[in-house]
């Protein structure tokens, strides 16, 4: 079955998706979906070409899953977007969670042998993870895709 984790992953994070969204303010925050998978395929395909790690999948974009890339990333970037918060420390406390949250997923996925680290290791994934999360919230928080949020005092 580690042939289908990630088809798998990419249909949990659509359940979620599809619970959780604001439908009324999506076409403002799905841009944080597209984002997050542009921000997911730069990183992956540069730690691919430095072989840091593999990736096992059946369908793949510039070495990374399909199923990663549009199913867990691009749900959770647009869910990470439509409820970031307006306090930094919450902000940072949101940004801990989700790299706490990422790590036990790419560590599952590891176990399982579908992500192959070559040259690379579980704390350097989640200071990375830590540096990609800061980063898209503060581009979100720039751009102003949460800003229906900042309107309505959430």
């Amino acid at each position: 079955m580690p042939e289908f984790a990630w088809l798998i992953s990419a249909i949990i994070a659509w359940v979620i998706f599809f619970l959780l969204v604001d439908w009324t303010r999506l076409k403002y925050t799905i841009w944080g979906g597209i984002i997050a998978s542009t921000m997911q395929v730069l990183v992956d395909t540069a730690a691919m070409k430095m072989n840091l790690y593999h990736v096992e999948s059946m369908v793949h974009i510039l070495g990374s899953s399909v199923f990663f890339t549009f199913g867990v990333v691009f749900a959770i970037g647009v869910i990470f977007t439509q409820t970031m918060p307006v306090s930094r420390w919450l902000q940072a406390l949101n940004i801990l969670v989700m790299v706490a949250l990422f790590s036990i997923e790419e560590h599952l996925y590891v176990k399982i042998g579908i992500l192959e680290y070559v040259h690379w290791n579980h704390p350097a994934s989640i200071f990375i993870n830590l540096l990609v999360f800061t980063s898209f919230t503060w581009l979100v928080d720039k751009i102003g895709l949460n800003s229906a949020q900042v309107k309505r005092g959430i």
